[in-house]
């Protein structure tokens, strides 16, 4: 049984990844601005305390690091960054400092650049998108996660052992109602309208994945086999996006020629495959969502 040290343990995601490794054994202390409803050990302030943090780290075996300011809607660009860069900084130093040796980062798809618009977002060069593909960030949120890999592949260069986890938008089950929400109506739609944690996210192709196997992949990259010193990225999502229309009809709709495509071989197989390559976490993490939340627009017109 390995002792891990959560931030953000009492948040949307942080409540999946504390029951997924609860369920699997292990020892689970949570770190975060409120306590949360699991019967763990609970330290409760802010992820940008260098005391609170350290004290939180003491003896535990890895940590997975989640706390952050969530998207560009839910603070402004000073925000974002202190606590995103900060808080990341303050996490990774506390983890060398007191010996531990696998940190998991939260990260985003959004480094490829390909999620708000209002960010002044930039088409893909390619798809499906891998992890050779240029970091296009341009909103304050991409570009701290852009920073923070930058930081974890730092000390991953100083000893550590590091994985970030690029994901998409989590389609938590409080999401439900904006996804349908804006399924019905994506023109006039400007979540958050009914009553969801934040809009229907996702980027341009609606992605997505179910906060239990974005859980389950924060744990298999804990339990990873992984040499010191190495630093591994993952881009994870549903197997599907929210879209009406095949990937790549709305990727042609949306920019013409202007994006490559690789294999088309991908979309032909699924013709709502996301934009990125899911190949390396399948082979390498062992991770392949097994949710998706399609159902949830069954038989609205345009996904009929």
């Amino acid at each position: 049984m390995s002792a891990i040290l959560v931030t953000g343990a009492a948040g949307l995601l942080g409540r999946f990844v504390v029951s997924d490794l609860l369920a699997h054994g292990h020892n689970v202390r949570g770190l975060d601005r409120r306590q949360g409803d699991s019967d763990i050990e609970w330290h409760v302030g802010d992820v940008t305390s260098p005391e609170l943090v350290q004290r939180a780290m003491a003896g535990v075996d890895a940590v997975l690091h989640i706390a952050a300011i969530p998207n560009i809607w839910s603070g402004d660009g000073q925000t974002i960054m202190r606590v995103n860069l900060l808080g990341t900084y303050t996490v990774f130093d506390a983890a060398e400092a007191a010996g531990v040796n696998r940190v998991v980062f939260c990260s985003s798809d959004s480094v490829a650049g390909y999620t708000v618009r209002e960010g002044r977002m930039l088409p893909p060069r390619y798809a499906p998108l891998d992890l050779d593909h240029p970091l296009l960030a341009t909103d304050p949120y991409a570009i701290s996660k852009v920073l923070g890999e930058d930081m974890a592949r730092a000390y991953a260069l100083r000893g550590m052992s590091v994985i970030a986890l690029r994901t998409v938008f989590v389609a938590y089950p409080e999401m439900a109602s904006e996804i349908v929400a804006r399924a019905e109506d994506p023109a006039a739609y400007r979540g958050p309208m009914v009553g969801g944690p934040s809009s229907a996210g996702g980027g341009p192709l609606y992605h997505h994945i179910d906060a239990r196997d974005l859980a389950r992949a924060f744990r298999l990259a804990f339990e990873l086999k992984l040499e010191p010193g190495v630093f591994e990225q993952f881009y994870l999502s549903a197997q599907v996006t929210l879209s009406p229309e095949p990937t790549l009809d709305r990727l042609r709709r949306l920019h013409g020629d202007a994006v490559e495509i690789r294999d088309p071989g991908v979309y032909a197989a699924q013709p709502f495959a996301p934009l990125y390559d899911l190949t390396h976490a399948a082979d390498r993490l062992g991770f392949v969502a097994e949710y998706d939340q399609r159902h949830l627009l069954a038989g609205l017109p345009a996904f009929s």
